[in-house]
């Protein structure tokens, strides 16, 4: 009897040490290569597909639509992705220019400085040419996305005083080089010059705005400065249409007068000669919504004859949304219309 427990113990102590020891190995933590494994695993196998349940389908009878599956390979995307991004940074530049003076005269040994966005630990990398006696320069067998020209010379003045840019890559219309058809830059040649007055307005870091309902702004162009309404030679009113202030485009007309004077347009590079005649008393710009060519702000340059028969120019912007805009005035006090300055 005494026997027949023992073995009854020895039996019951058994299946608990088994039981035991099979719990551990179910509850175990997976090593890291079969963590990986099984995560790379996953990331490659294509998700089965799902039956998805329209309700108002079932109700016709119609059998479930299956999903399509749908393949994740997370590490390859994101090589594929960079290689993509890489290519860009490595697009082949090849840039031709030409540099001539305001006569169109070709100007040798104009200082050419390019920035190369590329894929050097900087970021860019820089090249410097000179033209030749024909005025012409290139650059070739670099690569990159956007390229930067800047010229320039002493004893000359350059309309593109910062350079301009040209992409190559990441745009949907990227320049194009042709070496029968380069790129001109125009440089002024520096002569007397002369003894220019006038101003910004307004200075500094202030903010000038025009009123919505065409009250008039007037500004003294000699020393850039806002006086009394019939004191200036500049008057500026604009209307717009404040129904809907989220509206865009919008309605909105601006009016530039000269009381007793006038003004050219002009989009000349270099505004260093006022014409004769053709001075207009004011000039409106008329934007409604509905206009296809519709502008959200106006950079327009502006040739002027003051009362007094003086003349100058004016680089005049605005913001029609809100009414900011800025005046810069180089007037003549000799009554010459040579307008470059000294």
């Amino acid at each position: 009897m005494r026997t027949s427990i023992l073995l009854f113990c020895i039996v019951v102590l058994g299946i608990c040490l088994w039981l035991l020891l099979w719990k551990g190995k179910e509850h175990r933590a997976a090593s890291p290569q079969e963590t990986a494994l099984a995560t790379t695993n996953h990331l490659n196998q294509p998700i089965q597909p799902q039956a998805v349940e329209n309700p108002q389908a079932n109700a016709g009878n119609t059998p479930p639509v299956a999903v399509p599956p749908i393949r994740i390979n997370t590490v390859s995307n994101r090589e594929a992705t960079l290689k993509q991004f890489q290519k860009k940074w490595q697009t082949p530049i090849v840039f031709y220019g030409e540099v001539v003076d305001q006569n169109t005269n070709p100007v040798s040994g104009a200082y050419i400085n390019f920035d190369c966005n590329d894929l050097s630990p900087s970021g860019t990398s820089y090249y410097h040419s000179e033209s030749d006696e024909n005025g012409l320069f290139s650059i070739k067998d670099i690569q990159g996305m956007v390229l930067g020209v800047n010229v320039s010379k002493e004893g000359y003045y350059s309309y593109l005083p910062h350079g301009d840019n040209f992409f190559y890559a990441g745009k949907n219309q990227n320049f194009v080089p042709d070496a029968n058809n380069p790129v001109v830059f125009h440089l002024w040649k520096k002569g007397q010059g002369e003894p220019l007055v006038g101003g910004s307005f307004p200075p500094g870091m202030t903010i000038a705005q025009l009123h919505h309902d065409g009250t008039p702004v007037e500004l003294d162009l000699l020393n850039g400065t806002q006086v009394p309404a019939g004191s200036g030679q500049l008057k500026l009113e604009l209307w717009r249409d404040i129904s809907d202030m989220k509206k865009q485009p919008f309605d909105w007309k601006l009016q530039l007068s000269m009381p007793g004077g006038g003004l050219v347009p002009t989009d000349e590079e270099f505004a260093f000669q006022a014409p004769e005649s053709g001075y207009q008393p004011s000039i409106v710009i008329d934007m409604p919504a509905t206009n296809q060519n519709w502008l959200g702000e106006v950079r327009s340059k502006y040739y002027v004859q003051l009362p007094d028969g003086k003349y100058g120019r004016i680089d005049f912007y605005l913001l029609p949304y809100n009414g900011v805009f800025t005046v810069g005035s180089s007037i003549n006090p000799s009554g010459s219309r040579d307008l470059e300055p000294k």
